[in-house]
């Protein structure tokens, strides 16, 4: 059993390309017997793989005395193996409740940053985890019970990021088991892996024994077989993407992008999801928090939906349907109001522009601009100026007309999409609004013939030239 163990590891090594000689690895290791059996072949093959090892452990605190048990037995057993142990203790709970997620997902995510902070700090580029073909059936199940893509369903990738490796990925849980009883290995037991209330328990215990049992013995391989195909078919389709990606999706801010419809029609509808997501990306959303209904109206907003048309999804990621363009950006935070500084560079928060003001002699100021710069009597105005966002019933002059108008007016005869109006910069004295930056300023202090002063400001950065989406 040790030999054929250990040629199903170095095959699955040698297939995925997991290793090479001079890695250094960090072992993830849990306690449990995949995490035993892991650390121990790994250690085993060390010598002919040329590699480095080192072994993690995250005390998750959550199951008290039991945890703090585990910590002293993973500790103990790298000792008998001769190797270094990181161990840290995560406060779970406190984590979950903060971001509001699950236990399991709290659990991975701290897992994971914990890893990769363990291997940053040796200078490993390895990560080894113990996920086992059980636990890649489980989660393909899992998947596909929620409702998942082609990605979803490639399960656990062998190896992730280019460093987080599976080795175990091709070995069941009974193998293991065997494993460990020839070589009298040792584990913990954790017992929240029997608790009902967890869907992969659920799949584990009594959905994957069922289709086991009725319908096909082998379905773990079965299971890890429609991985690798969707596996290799959804990599396929990221690199069409990747192409796609920087012919498509055009910035904005440093949080939106625009997509051209022109070319959305041209897609194959097998990518245009894939580029949805990736614009959610890009705009500063997490792509995995769309549902499939999410992406759904969002084609439809793509291929029906009416100019001004705006769609909300997770993360504060809002889709507006242009003329010609469909904007995908990311909601600004709180209103603000930040003074002017007269002379310097003002930052515009929440954003990738600024402000730059400059006092100069009436001789020295160009007699032409362009819309991002604009020019005022600087003794007509007050030593301070203010800039903010835009309010609710703002209302201004614009310079050379008479009248006032509503910011909301003015913003669709700017035809400024919905969505980036409270990115606007207004520049305003504290009662009188003096430009809206990058599109109008008002008719407060003209320069004429008593100027002798001129105070100029320009907005520079993306977005800042007055160009709107079409």
């Amino acid at each position: 059993m040790s030999k054929s163990f250990d040629h199903k590891v170095e095959s699955t090594l040698q297939r995925h390309g997991m290793l090479e000689k001079g890695d250094q690895v960090v072992a993830a290791i849990s306690g449990g017997p995949d995490s035993v059996v892991l650390l121990h072949v790994l250690h085993r093959l060390r010598v002919r793989w040329g590699i480095t090892l080192i072994a993690a452990h995250l005390n998750h605190a959550l199951r008290g005395q039991d945890s703090d048990e585990d910590a002293t037995f993973v500790a103990e057993y790298a000792a008998s193996l001769g190797l270094p142990c990181v161990m840290e203790t995560a406060d779970v709970k406190r984590y979950c409740k903060a971001q509001g997620c699950s236990i399991e997902t709290g659990a991975r995510d701290l897992r994971y940053t914990f890893l990769e902070r363990v291997a940053r700090t040796y200078n490993a580029n390895k990560i080894a985890t113990g996920h086992t073909a059980d636990d890649q059936a489980e989660t393909v199940l899992m998947r596909l019970v929620r409702g998942s893509g082609p990605d979803g369903l490639s399960g656990i990738r062998p190896v992730r990021d280019g460093w987080i490796i599976r080795p175990l990925l091709n070995v069941t849980r009974e193998e293991v088991t065997a494993y460990q009883a020839t070589h009298k290995l040792s584990a913990r037991f954790d017992a929240t892996n029997t608790e009902q209330d967890m869907l992969r328990n659920k799949i584990r215990h009594h959905l994957l024994p069922l289709l086991q049992d009725e319908y096909n013995p082998k379905i773990q391989g079965a299971l890890s077989r429609l991985a690798d195909v969707m596996r290799v078919e959804s990599s396929y389709l990221d690199r069409e993407l990747e192409a796609l990606t920087t012919q498509l999706i055009h910035p904005v801010n440093r949080d939106a992008v625009r997509i051209d419809l022109t070319s959305w029609q041209t897609i194959p509808v097998a990518l245009r999801r894939r580029l949805i997501r990736q614009a959610v990306q890009e705009a500063g959303g997490r792509s995995t928090r769309l549902t499939y209904d999410h992406v759904e109206r969002a084609q439809a907003l793509f291929d029906a939906g009416h100019a001004g048309q705006i769609l909300h999804l997770p993360d504060e990621i809002g889709l507006e349907r242009r003329k010609t363009t469909v904007l995908i950006c990311r909601s600004t935070s709180e209103p603000y109001q930040i003074e002017m500084n007269i002379p310097g560079t003002t930052p515009i928060p929440n954003s990738d522009y600024y402000i730059t003001t400059d006092v100069v002699d009436i001789s020295d100021s160009p007699k032409e601009r362009p819309p991002s710069c604009v020019a005022f009597d600087v003794d007509v105005l007050p030593s301070q100026l203010l800039i903010r966002s835009r309010r609710p019933g703002d209302r201004m002059t614009p310079f050379g007309m008479n009248g006032t108008k509503t910011l909301k007016k003015l913003f669709n005869e700017w035809d400024i999409p919905r969505l980036m109006r409270d990115r606007v910069p207004v520049v305003t004295d504290g009662v009188h609004i003096l430009w809206v930056a990058g599109h109008r300023r008002g008719d407060q202090a003209p320069l004429s013939e008593q100027t002798r002063k001129v105070l100029v400001m320009q907005q520079v950065g993306r977005w800042a030239s007055g160009q709107t989406d079409q």
